[in-house]
């Protein structure tokens, strides 16, 4: 049965890993490996007055360890160097993200998942709040792409359950997960900030149509209040991500497309000192994005894979007044090899312009990556 469980539980749990590791996902009957890459990332921000630019090399690591036939581990740890130049002067932040590995146990011919994940703070803290929280500020827009966008946090835990079946031809499955966010010191003689928990359930569904497979998946995600010194000071807003995509699988290449959508609503503000609301404003706005791959074999071992992506993000609320939202659009590639049985070898670029603030705001950014993959 390893080879049927469903993929929605690939897709849609991968996020359980860590709540900051996109690059997780639970797959069942792979050997034991590993990935490391580098990913330098430039942005280019400009308005009518100033500019800046942030650099970001991030080095990410990660493994994954079958220890038994239905008893998994996977591990995720990263470095960056970041430096960001604006109005005449230069800051820079380096330092290691935490340690995070998750076990995961499959039951009744791979239909149960349960899996548990820890957070180890071993990630960089107690920043210079003058200088490094500029760039913390800068890593946190959401209409600018970073593979690294924090350092250390408190220790923490994550609980999952997941289901999947076949009804019919479709493989359906859900899932649901708690993330436990423990308490840490972010700046230099802050005191203790204590993020948010978080509660993840899912639902989604594959199926074959022809030769393509279309995937489906739906994530609700509430999230608890964020605390500084004991006191509720924030409420992230629930959010709902709706995701679809599709690929189409040939001899000579594949053809992949993925749609998503991002429904958010008001984040919450309270007086540190009562308690009491102080504002509710939409922080980030609804987020579409849409994206297209085509991974051509065009040797033995060798294969190109150029994309396209845009992301269309809405507007965000300040007291008085709404400022309207981003667009990105980019364009680039991945060039692969096969190096042996055991090593995949690839370099990429992407490049990105855009706009934010109905246009006041002019984007510009590139990636370039290279990664070595191993499988053993």
């Amino acid at each position: 049965m390893r080879t049927k469980l469903s993929l929605c539980i690939t897709i849609c749990l991968a996020a359980a890993l860590m709540a900051g590791s996109s690059q997780a996902q639970i797959i069942y009957g792979q050997p034991v490996g590993g990935d490391v890459h580098l990913v330098y990332s430039h942005w280019k921000i400009e308005d009518d007055t100033s500019s800046l630019e942030i650099n970001q090399l991030t080095v990410p690591l990660s493994g994954f360890i079958p220890l038994s036939d239905n008893f998994e581990a996977r591990f995720y740890v990263a470095n960056s160097m970041n430096n960001l130049s604006m109005l005449d002067s230069d800051s820079s932040l380096s330092g290691l993200s935490d340690f995070r590995i998750m076990l995961s146990r499959s039951f009744s011919d791979d239909r149960f998942l349960l899996s548990g994940g820890v957070n180890l703070p071993l990630g960089k803290k107690e920043l210079n709040h003058d200088e490094e929280m500029a760039i913390i500020e800068q890593l946190s827009k959401n209409y600018l792409s970073f593979p690294m966008r924090s350092f250390g946090e408190g220790f923490g835990f994550n609980a999952l359950f997941g289901w999947a079946t076949m009804i019919g031809s479709v493989r359906c499955g859900a899932g649901a997960m708690y993330q436990f966010n423990g308490s840490y010191t972010p700046y230099e003689d802050a005191e203790d900030y204590d993020p948010g928990d978080f509660i993840g359930v899912n639902g989604n569904a594959d199926f074959t149509l022809g030769e393509a497979m279309i995937v489906s998946s739906v994530m609700y995600t509430y999230y608890l209040g964020d605390k500084l010194g004991g006191d509720k000071i924030f409420k992230q807003s629930p959010q709902v991500d709706f995701r679809l995509g599709a690929v189409l699988a040939k001899p000579a290449y594949d053809l992949s497309g993925n749609l998503r959508f991002l429904l958010r609503d008001r984040h919450t503000r309270y007086e540190a000192t009562t308690g009491a609301i102080s504002s509710r404003l939409k922080m980030y706005g609804n987020e579409f994005s849409i994206n297209g791959i085509l991974s051509y074999k065009f040797a033995e071992k060798w294969r190109i894979a150029p994309m396209l992506e845009a992301r269309l993000i809405g507007g965000f609320e300040e007291e008085d007044r709404n400022v309207d939202g981003a667009s990105i659009f980019g364009f680039g590639g991945i060039v692969g090899t096969k190096i042996g049985r055991q090593l995949d070898f690839n370099v990429g670029a992407r490049y990105s312009i855009g706009s934010a603030n109905g246009g006041d705001i002019d984007l510009s950014g590139f990636q370039i990556t290279s990664g070595l993959s191993a499988a053993f």
